[in-house]
């Protein structure tokens, strides 16, 4: 354990004065970054697949499905009504926006480059928290490094551009994931984590899968002692909320669908390429895992008929998108910290592995998101202790890629 030796030869990454400058300038430099990214390219109008606008708007007139939706793709038709099969955490989010300017005011773009903003501003918070326990040694610059490679050297950036109903959800998942990250770290209290994890279960249920790393956080010692039983109790009192959550999350399911395993999707009004797995295979099936394992590692870019280089819209490899990654295969630090990440980055990718669709219409490979988080810890320890020559040239070779995604996903002369 050499790492133990920093623990009283350096000092913290950056003072607590400094923290929450720091923080908002990551915030709004990221919201200006994103929003000027859709603002160059024409796309700042909410897309007519936002949804969660809408359904923030009906469940303020007691409604819990959609009237007379602008496109019905991906949503779910049951006894003559249309649904939104997605939980709903992000339309609750949009509530306040949505009763005090009206549906019609509501910018889903916006609200997504606001979360990619917040979002950024909690990775760097989560990298602060690990610097505080001297599990990473990196200075104030480093940190701001790597909170660069999770704002503009990931396929996070074109995400926070587009308003729409699957990325908003996704980003939403991140925001409280990173959340109950950095509660962990802060405050040690299993309760304020797992009521992060709510939002998470309301928005990508799956992603609470999350949890035993979050323990493990929350449990271990600075010097990086864990005594084993402290996880278990400490997930057994986060899951308090947690259950609660589900138990409310199976309720609207019931009352939408009549049934509270029922979330709508194997009815769902999904694009007919992908519509014949899902009928066949189901939901989830091991048929799919090679294809997902081809777009999150082997997919590469192609040349288009007009000569350009272009990605495969179902997905490219997270080494081409996001090299930094490759940090996390020297992550040094507390044992107990890598395994527990690793075995997070598994549980979460285990349903995305086995799932009908790569994430279909994207650049790059979008499900990365659901597992960032305990990736984007690997990748602090891989960095060790300075952001060196390697780390910031696959930083900014991830930034360029990420750069060239943005701009030919929403590109008119591509999809219009």
């Amino acid at each position: 354990m050499a790492w133990v030796a920093d623990l009283t030869s350096r000092p913290p990454a950056i003072s607590r004065g400094r923290l929450v400058g720091a923080t908002l300038a990551i915030f709004l430099v990221t919201l200006g970054v994103y929003w000027a990214s859709a603002v160059v390219l024409d796309r700042t109008h909410t897309p007519d697949m936002a949804y969660f606008d809408q359904l923030a708007d009906a469940f303020l007139q007691g409604r819990l499905y959609l009237l007379a939706p602008k496109s019905t793709h991906d949503l779910t038709r049951f006894a003559g009504r249309w649904y939104v099969p997605f939980p709903p955490m992000p339309a609750l989010l949009l509530m306040p926006w949505v009763a005090v300017v009206g549906v019609g005011g509501v910018n889903t773009v916006l609200f997504s480059a606001v979360i990619g903003a917040l979002n950024s501003s909690l990775a760097f918070w989560l990298l602060r928290e690990l610097a505080e326990r001297r599990w990473i040694s990196l200075g104030g610059g480093d940190l701001l490094w790597l909170t660069t490679l999770w704002a503009f050297g990931s396929v996070h950036w074109y995400m926070s551009t587009l308003g729409t109903v699957w990325f908003v959800s996704q980003l939403v998942t991140a925001t409280f994931m990173l959340l109950a990250a950095v509660l962990a770290l802060r405050t040690r209290q299993p309760f304020w984590s797992g009521l992060a994890l709510v939002g998470v279960l309301w928005s990508r249920p799956l992603g609470v899968l999350v949890l035993p790393f979050v323990a493990v956080m929350g449990t271990l010692e600075t010097d990086g002692r864990l005594d084993l039983r402290r996880p278990f109790s400490w997930a057994a009192t986060a899951a308090l909320p947690i259950v609660l959550g589900a138990l409310a999350l199976l309720a609207y399911n019931q009352v939408r669908f009549a049934d509270p395993l029922d979330f709508g999707y194997l009815t769902q009004n999904v694009s007919r390429e992908v519509l014949g797995d899902l009928r066949r295979y189901g939901q989830f099936n091991l048929h799919y895992l090679p294809r997902n394992l081809w777009a999150m590692l082997l997919a590469l870019p192609v040349v288009d008929e007009q000569g350009r280089w272009v990605p495969v819209i179902e997905g490219m490899s997270l080494l081409v998108t996001t090299p930094a990654i490759l940090l996390a295969l020297r992550a040094h630090g507390p044992h107990w910290l890598i395994v527990s990440a690793v075995l997070a980055i598994v549980l979460l990718w285990i349903p995305l592995g086995t799932y009908y669709n790569t994430g279909w219409w994207q650049f790059g490979y979008r499900f990365s998101l659901d597992f960032m988080v305990p990736l984007w810890v690997l990748i602090a320890l891989g960095a060790r202790r300075r952001a060196g020559w390697l780390s910031r040239a696959l930083i900014l070779i991830g930034v360029v890629v990420n750069a060239w995604g943005t701009w030919w996903f929403l590109n008119p002369l591509f999809f219009d």
